[in-house]
């Protein structure tokens, strides 16, 4: 015989452990998102949140091509003898990144004795464009003891201390032509050329579409055997567009040997709104030349 009391017990049962269980997944959800759940945000090395990757895209401010980018390296650095317990350093580096570059990276060159301790240190800072060489000078720095080797150190630059110009960037056009070397006359009546003071001199094409305030020239002078003999730097200000700029850089000292060839590069801080003058009242911006995209 069907006994309906049972049967209305054992659906009572169930509807009261099925609320007794609801209420504890009620209370165990509560205190999970109370005490152990953290949402989803830029910082939690997770693809999340409709992230292009891990806290990066997306609703992250930071780029994922970001997270690929280089620093600068140092092709070589070197100091040369300029007179008794002076030095000018010089140093090349390269920026691979084809898009991204730096609007300031700070450096340190080191110089060391014959038993590698380590003499002296000059800090600067500079900046670099996408897949960009260049060179970086240190002129007149005193030590008391002669190098035997010199070093160049870039500091790492944060992620969000670079800086992304358009894809297929292509620098300005800017360039340095009738370029020239010379000995000048030696005031103390020596008369070897080595003796006397010397010139660098060129002018700055400005090929662009751009009023530049400020462009930077780097000189390096090689001996037959392409050894570094001689550096300096030098820049010139306010180039308009399609204008021409004569410079000219000094060594007071002499040279230690003769001047076979000498390579004079020019470059400008395009990440700079300062560095493009103003026309007609309006800022220019390299934005325009090129624009940034957002990643």
């Amino acid at each position: 015989m069907y006994n309906v009391g049972m049967d209305y017990r054992r659906r009572k049962q169930l509807v009261i452990v099925s609320i007794l269980m609801l209420i504890l997944v009620l209370l165990g959800t509560g205190a999970y998102y109370k005490w152990f759940y953290q949402a989803p945000t830029c910082f939690d090395n997770k693809q999340n949140q409709k992230e292009e990757g891990a806290d990066c895209g997306g609703p992250c401010s930071l780029s994922c091509e970001l997270l690929t980018v280089k620093k600068p390296q140092v092709e070589w650095a070197k100091a040369i003898f300029l007179k008794d317990g002076f030095y000018d350093l010089a140093a090349k580096i390269s920026n691979t990144n084809p898009n991204y570059g730096l609007s300031k990276f700070n450096y340190t060159f080191k110089l060391f004795d014959a038993q590698n301790n380590l003499i002296v240190q000059k800090q600067g800072s500079n900046f670099i464009l996408p897949n960009q060489s260049k060179y970086i000078i240190e002129a007149n720095v005193a030590s008391d003891k002669k190098p035997v080797k010199a070093e160049m150190a870039i500091d790492n630059p944060a992620k969000t201390d670079w800086q992304r110009l358009a894809d297929n960037f292509e620098t300005p056009d800017i360039y340095v032509h009738d370029k020239q070397f010379k000995y000048l006359d030696n005031q103390s009546g020596q008369t070897t050329p080595q003796a006397g003071t010397a010139q660098a001199s060129g002018i700055i094409k400005n090929n662009s579409n751009f009023d530049f305030d400020k462009i930077a020239v780097a000189i390096i002078l090689f001996n037959a055997n392409k050894d570094i003999i001689g550096v300096n730097r030098t820049e010139v200000y306010t180039v308009p567009a399609g204008q021409d700029r004569y410079f000219s850089a000094l060594w007071f000292s002499p040279l230690a040997e003769n001047v076979n060839s000498v390579d004079i590069t020019v470059d400008t801080n395009l990440f700079s709104d300062d560095n493009f003058m103003k026309r007609f009242g309006t800022q220019e911006k390299f934005q325009q030349y090129g624009p940034a995209t957002s990643q």
